[in-house]
């Protein structure tokens, strides 16, 4: 049995929306005999609001749940979220320098970098284990964000890069939720004892339990194009609800796409749909047995991303592929468009190019076998790499077998 603190300062927790890694990591070393500890924010990232503590404490788990304060924001990128995540590190800080009793091996996600910076620091003074979880590349990510010439924006977050590097320096032990951002830390830290790439994924045997959870009545002769996720810069959903619009106003009635999730944008893009008469459904955050019961009705999966995005393999892959949909893919990121193309998943589309976009959708549309055979091998590819209770067996056996690495 080890004492594994785990850091991982967006997590979502046991009664909120979503199955996040970390909790599903916490959850499954617990049932290994490890003493667990996931120390989160008292700020729910996804909700923008405070967590109650008391309720969190009144839910039955196996393991210790600490909440640690920030001040909040309202927007994903501005001012106020710099500031709350630097009071979470600072008591972050706080919290490590009055453990009493240190634990065996830390596991932190990152981002975010001051976190990760903190509790890589604590763990190199004291002789501790340093895992690092890689689920976004910063400060690369917030370059999509920034309308400047892409040199100026490299020379502007230099010291942010330089930071980064030192932060993947810490780890002895490096994993990434992809293997594009295995190689990002690479870069920066030849000497970590291991490198693992373990795909997001989702718990295949939950996923399908959830397919009927509720009651979902599609009408016999619509067509749902799904997205899931943020609505916000690094997503291209404006051009899904130009050619929906379009194709509507060709005769293609009964296409809709469903949104489900909310963001920054949200507004500015129901305008949009408005304006354009387009059949959009923006359904908002709702649960995720909820979401899987719409997705696995659904005849097409939209990972939506723009020109500019850092995303490689998101969260939202994995139930796409569980769902057995295909998928037409804007995202630039090299590993998972080869992944669409060498396992025959769907299409990839330049992001911004609606005619391109247009004419896939039309070929699925038009061509029911062609969409059964492209969602069958999205199926197998999630029961091969991404069914959390097998993929994530890697992470588990890696702290297991820690102390024959680091020899």
């Amino acid at each position: 049995m080890k004492d594994i603190l785990i850091i991982a300062p967006f997590t979502t927790l046991p009664g909120e929306e979503g199955f996040n890694r970390f909790r599903y990591i916490a959850e499954g070393l617990t049932g290994r005999g490890h003493k667990i500890t996931l120390i989160t924010s008292n700020f729910s990232h996804i909700n923008k609001k405070f967590r109650n503590n008391n309720r969190i404490l009144g839910i039955d788990i196996n393991y210790k749940i600490i909440l640690l304060k920030e001040t909040g924001y309202k927007e994903n990128i501005g001012l106020d979220r710099v500031k709350s995540h630097i009071n979470f590190s600072q008591n972050l800080k706080k919290y490590l320098k009055y453990l009493k009793n240190k634990p065996d091996i830390i596991y932190c996600a990152y981002p975010t970098m001051g976190a990760a910076f903190v509790a890589g620091r604590y763990a190199k003074l004291n002789n501790i284990y340093f895992i690092l979880d890689v689920q976004d590349i910063w400060p690369e990510s917030i370059k999509c964000a920034i309308n400047l010439p892409e040199k100026l924006i490299d020379f502007l977050i230099y010291p942010f890069t330089l930071f980064a590097n030192r932060i993947y320096s810490m780890a002895d032990y490096t994993i990434g939720v992809s293997k594009t951002y295995v190689d990002r830390a690479k870069k920066a830290n030849k000497n970590s004892k291991k490198y693992l790439t373990v795909y997001i994924g989702t718990d295949l045997e939950y996923f399908d339990k959830c397919k009927n959870a509720f009651d979902i009545e599609k009408p016999k002769k619509e067509f749902w194009i799904t997205y899931i996720g943020t609505l916000g810069y690094s997503y291209d959903l404006k051009t899904y609800i130009k050619v929906i619009g379009k194709l509507n106003k060709a005769g293609f009635n009964n296409i809709k796409l469903m949104v489900i999730g909310k963001g920054p944008f949200e507004q500015t893009l129901k305008k949009y749909a408005k304006d354009l008469k387009a059949k959009i459904v923006f359904m908002g955050y709702i649960m995720y047995d909820e979401m899987v019961s719409y997705l696995v009705k659904s005849d097409i999966a939209a990972n939506a991303i723009n020109k500019k995005a850092k995303q490689s393999i998101t969260n939202k892959i994995g139930d796409y592929l569980a769902a057995g949909l295909p998928i037409l893919n804007s995202s630039r990121n090299n590993e998972f468009m080869e992944m669409v193309v060498d396992y025959e998943l769907g299409f990839n589309y330049m992001p911004g190019n609606c005619e391109e976009l247009e004419k896939y959708i039309k070929v699925l549309y038009n061509d029911r076998n062609k969409r059964l055979q492209l969602g069958e091998n999205a199926r197998k590819l999630a029961e091969r790499y991404f069914n959390r209770r097998n993929s994530y067996k890697k992470i588990y056996e890696l702290i297991d077998k820690q102390d024959e690495y680091r020899q």
